[in-house]
């Protein structure tokens, strides 16, 4: 019995081939095209490299021969090469009555390279032959030889499929990295948060959690440009990924506002980690005329508390350094 997958994929290879040969409708054709489709008809002019040229060819199809035509498939084998890359091979029929006559084309196969997105499954490359008995010598991919090039379809599929993966990390990285320090940002920074909460809670383990902000930001922004501001901001980036352990998470929570996670950090522990970043700060010269400081807020995660209460008790506690003078460390 075919998987659900299976049959998603077969509903949308059935769809696609009435659009195109029952309806003989180009708009709908399209719509079960991916962006990047291309494809390969059954003459030597037919290599559509293009979505322009897929619909070029598509419409001059249709536009030459506007007749529905019927089709009865023998064959249909699906190969998931991963969860969102499916190969299907054809083996079908076609009957069309055209200008008094009819027409009978026996043993036509197919390739229809598929790829899963948001709407579903998309068609990204398509291959028609004759059987070899009736193909043209100019043909793209002759009949006879369309098993011998299956394994290199399944190699374009691995190469785009690794493609998709790469561009897919990049996206990743582009949602959840803050540009300018490389840290998390703080839609990613809730997201560890959570995480390292339930971790905390299945085992018992300790959480500390640091909220940091800059002294006097705002003056190097307005006397020396938002782009020193941006290098400090980048530098200060840097520092803190160079000063924090492998396992402690650091993200730039807002404006020149810094939160730190660690894991398994009690607050003796955590509280010298600020303090090393305290020192580093102060003794680094960020091009701005006078020292930088920043003012730390440390809180220990106690059990039940919620991630919006260990950060607001982060944050009381920085705000008792500010008001203590800056320039220090405060726990709560």
């Amino acid at each position: 019995m075919p998987s659900n997958r299976e049959a998603a994929i077969r509903q949308v290879v059935g769809a696609y081939l009435d659009a195109w040969l029952r309806e003989r409708d180009l708009a709908r054709v399209l719509r079960w095209h991916a962006p990047q489709v291309s494809g390969f008809g059954t003459g030597g002019d037919e290599a559509a490299f293009t979505p322009e040229d897929v619909e070029r060819v598509v419409g001059r199809d249709i536009e030459q021969v506007p007749e529905p035509f019927d089709y009865e498939v023998h064959r249909e084998d699906v190969r998931l090469v991963t969860d969102e890359v499916a190969l299907v091979m054809l083996v079908f029929d076609m009957l069309l009555d055209t200008r008094g006559q009819r027409v009978r084309l026996n043993g036509l196969r197919a390739s229809l390279l598929l790829h899963r997105t948001d709407d579903g499954w998309r068609l990204e490359h398509l291959h028609g032959s004759f059987p070899a008995s009736v193909h043209d010598a100019d043909e793209p991919y002759p009949v006879k030889e369309l098993e011998e090039r299956a394994h290199v379809l399944e190699r374009l599929v691995r190469e785009r499929t690794h493609s998709l993966e790469a561009a897919q990390r990049r996206l990743e990285r582009l949602a959840t990295t803050d540009p300018l320090t490389g840290l998390h940002n703080r839609m990613k920074a809730s997201e560890v948060l959570a995480d390292e909460i339930r971790r905390a809670e299945r085992h018992g383990g300790l959480l500390g959690a640091i909220m940091m902000d800059l002294d006097h930001f705002k003056p190097i922004n307005d006397t020396l440009g938002h782009g020193r501001g941006d290098a400090v901001l980048t530098e200060v980036g840097r520092l803190i990924a160079a000063r924090i352990r492998e396992t402690d998470r650091a993200a730039r929570w807002g404006g020149e506002e810094f939160l730190i996670l660690c894991p398994q950090g009690d607050v003796v522990a955590t509280s010298q980690l600020a303090e090393d970043l305290r020192r580093t700060l102060e003794a680094t010269d960020f091009e701005t005329g006078h020292a930088l400081t920043a003012s730390f807020g440390v809180a220990q995660l106690n059990p039940g508390e919620s991630a919006e209460a260990l950060v607001d008790r982060a944050d009381r506690a920085l705000y008792a350094a500010k008001n203590a003078g800056r320039n220090q460390v405060q726990g709560s």
